[in-house]
């Protein structure tokens, strides 16, 4: 990034101008002019007037430098804004059970417009430092300064994106999804395993079994595929016997199940098996979950020579109304929890970055530019003459400058 020497309105430049103008002084402490706060001196008064003016070439293409307290807030609203927007999308459980994929249409259309903006600024400054790189020294402290707050900004709204996708889905599959398909499907009350087939009980959500059901845990049924799909026949007295029922064409359709909850082979373990009261359970949703119980089903039927017809699925629980209801409470109060904390969270990660940017300038890691070192021979005279600025500094270091504009990155 270049721009030519800047100019004091109203009057022709002094030598003393020229001077800077050519070497561009520009030091942390002229973040203060540009409203951004103070860390350093050493500006000249001509030039402090002038930045403070506002009266040159060069524009920060986004915040740049310590900041104060309300321009911490300022650059929090994006990140917060991309966090909030999808958490609330993902989890509109009437509007996404109805529409999936208008919510996939405006879940990408709304992220790629908010990122835009923090894309566009930190690839427009790495390309210029590029670009600056092949042409001229690039100062790595002009670098981290100019680059600082567009590039944290940038990462803040990606892993805001991320959280946020990462919380509304999890509370969608596992809280909401659930409650709102059992909220479409009928509760059952009193239902007795020897009379209810798979077949009758198909819009079941929430079952409740009478004083005679029982499940029998040492004779349960597992499959093995990364997790342990396990299951459990729900009968008449909690024991599966020689005759009765798999006899006579009476399938055994109606199953409690859970992953990695039985030693395969081994005792059924899973949901409430040590809970007393009644009888209850929760539909078990998902295609591809019930696809790997129905074969943990079939191996069970074939160990002990039953007949599984519409295998049915079913959570233990001991209230399956509290269940069913504890699913959109839950959903709450962790989407709650998210929406106070993680914007929260992004408010301090900013007030950290700022510190430590505050700190790698105190350290001289960065800094718009600093003012090179007087020339040797007839140019350390000249510089004596037209500025004692110039005159403070060392002989190492010195690079001779074949461009008359100052160079910021």
């Amino acid at each position: 990034l270049k721009t030519s020497r800047p100019k004091l309105p109203g009057r022709s430049q002094s030598s003393r101008e020229r001077i800077y103008s050519a070497a561009g002084v520009v030091s942390c402490g002229v973040v203060d002019a540009m409203g951004y706060g103070e860390i350093g001196s050493g500006v000249p008064a001509e030039q402090l007037t002038l930045l403070k003016s506002r009266n040159f070439g060069v524009r920060p293409l986004s915040t740049a430098g310590h900041l104060d307290t309300w321009r911490v807030l300022s650059l929090t609203w994006q990140p917060i804004v991309i966090f909030v927007f999808t958490v609330l999308l993902l989890t509109a459980t009437d509007f996404r059970y109805s529409g999936e994929a208008a919510v996939v249409v405006l879940y990408y259309l709304g992220l790629a417009a908010l990122l835009l903006f923090p894309l566009v600024a930190v690839a427009v400054l790495l390309v210029g430092v590029a670009f600056s790189g092949s042409t001229a020294r690039v100062r790595g402290s002009a670098v981290v300064f100019w680059t600082w707050w567009p590039f944290w900004r940038f990462v803040l709204c990606a892993a805001a994106a991320v959280l946020g996708t990462y919380i509304g889905d999890y509370l969608w599959h596992h809280q909401f999804y659930p409650h709102t398909r059992m909220q479409r499907l009928q509760a059952y009350t009193e239902v007795d395993p020897m009379t209810a087939s798979g077949k009758r009980l198909q819009d079941s959500g929430i079952v409740a079994f009478n004083a005679t059901a029982g499940v029998d845990r040492t004779r349960s049924g597992c499959l093995k595929n990364r997790a342990t799909y396990c299951v459990a026949p729900i009968l008449v007295g909690g024991e599966v016997s020689k005759t009765g029922q798999g006899e006579a064409g009476h399938a055994q359709d109606l199953f409690m199940a859970g992953l990695d909850c039985c030693g395969c082979p081994g005792e059924f373990r899973c949901g409430d098996w040590n809970v007393p009261g009644t009888l209850g359970g929760l539909r078990i949703l998902g295609q591809e979950r019930h696809d790997m119980f129905a074969l943990a089903a079939q191996e069970w039927a074939t160990t002990h020579g039953k007949v599984v017809k519409h295998p049915l699925f079913f959570e233990w629980v001991s209230d399956p109304v509290g269940a069913y209801n504890e699913l959109y409470d839950r959903g709450m109060r962790i989407k709650m929890l998210a929406l106070l904390g993680v914007p929260s969270a992004i408010v301090l990660v900013v007030v950290l970055l700022n510190g430590v940017l505050e700190l790698l300038c105190r350290a001289g890691l960065a800094a718009p530019i600093q003012a090179p070192p007087q020339p040797p021979g007839l140019g350390r005279a000249l510089a004596s003459r037209f500025s004692q600025q110039a005159s403070s500094h060392e002989d190492d270091g010195y690079d001779a400058i074949t461009n008359p504009k100052y160079v910021i990155l």
